[in-house]
């Protein structure tokens, strides 16, 4: 009987010698670092000359005011605003653009050459060299009554761009 005792002891020994009562893993995780983006402007949006009269006039991607259904536009060179997004290389981002409309002359309905025209732009691809142009255009509305009047107005608006 010792030698089976013996025997059984030895076996549950050697059976629990392989479990450990602690352990240490090492291990790793991951993260993406990308090239923070920027934005610079090419080419300014520009709706030429307006009057100090109510309307809406809209500024198509092509440097061309396509509606002036009250008759406002008064000349000038008009140009489509174009902007260069820059980051990391084949990433995805997405767009957004907001009017800050002030003394009387207001942006709406923004649009584009990305995506499907309009904004909020989703899932927009940078290329190889980090880089993605965009034209937009627009619509201002001038409210004569409270329209600044005078030479080279600004007409403010803000991009937001996210890594998709």
């Amino acid at each position: 009987m010792k030698f089976a005792t013996r025997m059984l002891v030895l076996v549950m020994v050697l059976s629990f010698a392989g479990f450990a009562f602690a352990v240490d893993l090492a291990d790793d995780g991951k993260v993406d670092v990308f090239i923070p983006l920027t934005v610079v402007e090419t080419t300014e949006l520009d709706f030429g000359a307006v009057n100090d009269s109510d309307g809406t006039v809209t500024l198509d991607l092509l440097d061309a005011i396509t509606v002036d259904a009250s008759a406002i536009h008064a000349g000038g060179t008009t140009t489509s605003g174009v902007y260069t997004f820059s980051g990391s290389a084949n990433q995805t981002i997405d767009l957004a653009l907001a009017a800050n409309n002030a003394n009387g002359l207001n942006l709406s309905n923004f649009t584009t050459d990305l995506g499907g025209g309009t904004f909020p732009v989703v899932g927009e691809s940078l290329d190889g060299a980090g880089d993605l142009a965009c034209t937009i255009g627009a619509d201002l509305t001038v409210v004569a009554a409270t329209a600044a009047t005078g030479a080279n107005q600004s007409l403010n608006f803000t991009f937001t761009v996210n890594y998709n």
